[in-house]
Order: structure tokens, then C-alpha cells, then sequence
């Protein structure tokens, strides 16, 4: 009996963690002196949470695009709705934001920071 509940306790505990997460996972792929790649992936509803990127130079390409809504830490600042077609690719300047996923697709990304010496 002991080895059938605790599967199942450990299933329902890791589903009722899920869907309390509202965050995209964020993956590094390269990270050293010149540059930072990572993949950010969001499912409907996500968000990044505020977070500032410090290198100017940032280029992010659309694996799968969707519709993000950025919002900046500044208040007096509008958000910013963007609506990203599969393979396009933005250039963004330096900022302190969240980005949420306010589509019903999921959302993956691969950005890359150019670091300055």
C-alpha cells in the first residue's frame, strides 16, 4: 500500500505545483566573456517576472512566436504589445521589464546578449 500512495501523492503534489507556476523556464545555452545565449520558453499565461537586461547590444529570434505584452518597470511607461510571427527576429535595446505571454500558444525564444569588455 505505502509503495502505491506515495506515487500517487508525489504526482498530485508535482500537478498542483504546475499549475500554481506561472513563470517561463529559462534555459542557458552559452555563457562566457562575449556572450549570453539562452532559450526562454512561455506557455499561455507566463510571465518572466521583472528582471533588467544589462548588455546593450540584444538580439532575440522567434522559434515559435505568440503574442507578448512587455511591461516596463517605469509605471509612467506604457506596455508594449507585440505580436511575433514564427522566425522573426527583434533587435532590443537595455531595459527593466516582465514579459508576459497573454496568447494562447506557447512561446519560445532564443536571445542573445553581446557583452561588453
Amino acid at each position: 500500500m505505502k509503495f502505491i500512495f506515495i506515487p500517487i501523492f508525489l504526482l498530485g503534489f508535482s500537478t498542483l505545483s504546475l499549475a500554481d507556476d506561472k513563470g517561463g523556464k529559462r534555459e542557458v545555452l552559452l555563457d562566457n566573456a562575449d556572450v549570453e545565449v539562452v532559450r526562454l520558453t512561455y506557455p499561455a499565461g507566463a510571465e518572466s517576472g521583472m528582471h533588467t537586461h544589462i548588455h546593450p547590444n540584444r538580439v532575440v529570434y522567434f522559434v515559435k512566436g505568440g503574442i507578448l505584452e512587455l511591461v516596463p518597470k517605469d509605471k509612467n511607461q506604457k506596455s508594449k504589445v507585440i505580436n511575433v510571427s514564427d522566425g522573426k527576429t527583434l533587435y532590443l535595446p537595455t531595459t527593466t521589464h516582465n514579459v508576459k505571454n497573454i496568447g494562447n500558444t506557447v512561446i519560445v525564444i532564443v536571445e542573445t546578449e553581446i557583452k561588453e569588455r
